[in-house]
């Protein structure tokens, strides 16, 4: 049996070059479109698949290559006006060369001259502005072009960053092949047995570049199943592991946009005060490909798990509004796949045909929900969501077995199961989104209720996070991996915050006189606000006692610091009030341990100037008074 080809093009060579266009695939020569397609055959043979490169390949039957100057046949006494445009080797054949043929394209052996390309014209613009700026004695304003006999490295050394020279034209050519009558007419859609089709959006040179070789790929997959998979377990990673080493198995762009995106959010951007170096050049090309591939219609699961890693990224790194409308993006796009458990979706992903397929399609679903409730809490504009997981739904199952894949061990919990029921940290993850969720309801969307009912139901409400608390603390406290269950307990702690927060001080209280109702629950919110702010504050400090033990910054979870925030706003606020020490000690641990983890999420540096900017505030409007 002979063995599979190996690619040994160098695609930095292949992204530089205007004239060269072929692979060398153990001993025969492949002759491909463009640099490219190159670049995309480079990469996703050492990536992903062998078997892409043997559908990429041009051989004849007899063995022998064609272009090769064994093949037969009269020869044209130029180059077609196809290969002059495009700057091709041309085989002269008659009466179609190889690439035309291939390409199934009309070639064309006249004298005309070729309309000029995107690069003739750029390259023209840069020739005049040299030369104007010559003429007027003025450096120019645009770098040298680099000349045909400078290497790779010597191009890249000049003019501008990398990231930031000229991508090829924007994916305009690819039409959008969505079938418009699955939002037109449902029904007719779903009788009809239409198909959708998956468009063939290029690889942007930029993605293969940030992606590297299979070894690259492989580190990148390792980065982030050992941090942010931690606690955001939507992806079966023996799965994911099996399909790549699979020779048959093809990958298309959105697995590279998925990959890419992997390597988005297992990156620590520099720091710097006005947080422009979190729009990293990974980040900005991630997003340009995700709007390309979304414009020409790309429906897949992988598509949608891409954009909850941006969506994360661009929390953590507080990019905003970015990361409300991605979410809000990820929200309609889940609806549209058909994974949110509606029967009357449009089902576009089919029905699931394995245990591990229908197990991360839910556990996607709940990502989604998580991310779009934390998302929007800080802006207090949650929109509510009439497709909520209701109290018979499965959570999803415990996380030892989701990775081993291990179907007949899963241990299955219901939404509506008793706190006391042991579960892994992503369904309390799950478990502590639904009860903030019901506090944003009461908060935001319990209008019509009167007083006594509204206090009732507020009460209810922090018995239930407070029993919820209480049981993932104790897990907490006993367990040997505390990081993997600290996003879930920090985000039970911001519930109780959030439901406290609004009763502390009525609206208007000093203007009316409030009733003997009202007092009461404004002392409980209190005596609540300081228990959990003291409890956040405690589970700050076991954090800080594990990071001395082991490297724990790139495993924490961006939920964490809205739950430290609360705690030190609150303490900020009783200092204020009744200058205790013990409040003021409290926020100063607490101050430090946002310092502590703005090195990896951003969020919690500017979580730190909000509370520089209240304790401004509050020195200003002292000294006035």
């Amino acid at each position: 049996m002979r063995p599979p080809p190996v690619f040994t093009a160098d695609i930095k060579s292949l992204r530089h070059s205007k004239v060269l266009h072929t692979v060398t695939t153990g001993h025969r020569e492949v002759i491909l479109d463009s640099p490219q397609s190159a670049i995309n055959t480079c990469y996703m043979s050492n990536s992903i698949s062998n078997s892409m490169s043997n559908a990429m390949s041009n051989s004849m039957p007899n063995g022998i290559p064609r272009g090769t100057p064994d093949s037969q046949g009269p020869k044209a006494n130029q180059a077609c006006l196809s290969c002059k445009k495009q700057k091709r080797r041309c085989t002269k054949d008659l009466p179609a060369c190889q690439l035309c043929d291939r390409m199934n394209r009309h070639c064309d052996y006249s004298d005309a001259v070729a309309t000029p390309t995107h690069e003739d014209i750029t390259s023209l613009r840069l020739k005049v502005a040299e030369l104007e700026s010559r003429f007027m004695g003025a450096p120019s304003p645009y770098p040298a072009t680099p000349s045909s006999s400078m290497s790779s490295i010597e191009a890249l050394s000049t003019g501008v960053p990398a990231y930031n020279q000229p991508q090829e034209p924007p994916n305009q050519w690819i039409p959008n092949k969505f079938p418009a009558i699955a939002f037109l007419d449902k029904d007719a859609f779903t009788t009809g047995g239409i198909n959708i089709p998956k468009p063939h959006v290029p690889i942007p040179t930029d993605v293969l570049n940030l992606l590297g070789d299979v070894r690259s790929v492989q580190e990148v997959l390792s980065a982030y199943f050992s941090t942010f998979h931690q606690w955001m377990p939507i992806f079966s990673q023996k799965r994911l592991s099996r399909n790549m080493v699979n020779p048959s198995w093809e990958a298309g762009p959105d697995l590279a946009l998925l990959f890419v995106c992997m390597k988005l959010i297992a990156s620590k951007p520099p720091f710097s005060m006005d947080g422009t170096d979190a729009q990293t050049h990974i980040y900005t090309s991630v997003k340009r490909f995700s709007i390309s591939l979304e414009a020409a219609g790309m429906v897949t699961l992988l598509m949608l798990q891409a954009n909850i890693l941006i969506t994360w990224y661009e929390y953590g790194q507080a990019i905003y509004p970015a990361a409300w409308m991605t979410s809000g993006w990820c929200v309609r796009y889940a609806n549209l796949l058909g994974i949110n458990g509606n029967n009357n979706a449009l089902l576009l992903l089919g029905r699931p045909g394995t245990w591990v397929e229908l197990e991360e399609r839910k556990r996607t679903w709940w990502g989604v929900q998580i991310t779009d409730r934390v998302v929007s809490l800080g802006a207090q504009g949650y929109i509510e969501n009439s497709q909520e997981p209701k109290e018979g739904v499965d959570l999803p199952v415990d996380d030892a077995s989701w990775e081993n894949g291990e179907m007949s061990l899963a241990v299955h919990a219901h939404l509506s199961s008793s706190f006391d029921t042991p579960v892994g940290p992503f369904p309390r993850l799950c478990q502590a989104s639904m009860i903030l969720g019901k506090i944003l309801a009461h908060n935001y969307h319990d209008k019509n209720f009167a007083e006594p009912e509204k206090f009732d139901a507020a009460t209810q409400l922090y018995l239930e996070a407070s029993t919820f608390a209480k049981t993932i603390n104790d897990e907490f406290e006993a367990s040997n991996d505390r990081v993997s269950l600290a996003a879930p307990l920090a985000l039970a702690y911001t519930a109780l915050c959030t439901l406290c927060d609004p009763y502390s001080c009525p609206e208007g209280l000093a203007e009316r006189n409030p009733s003997a109702g009202a007092e009461k629950m404004m002392k409980q919110a209190i005596d609540g606000l300081i228990t959990v702010s003291t409890s956040i504050h405690r589970f700050t400090t076991l954090l800080e006692d594990l990071s001395k033990q082991q490297d724990i910054i790139d495993r924490i979870s961006p939920i964490i610091m809205g739950a430290l925030y609360a705690s030190a706003a609150n303490f900020a606020w009783l200092v204020r009030e009744q200058g205790d020490l013990s409040y003021q000690l409290a926020l100063d641990d607490l101050r430090a341990a946002l310092r502590s983890y703005s090195q990896r999420w951003r969020n919690a540096a500017e979580y730190n100037r909000l509370l520089d900017g209240q304790e401004f505030s509050y020195a200003v409007s002292g000294v006035t008074a």
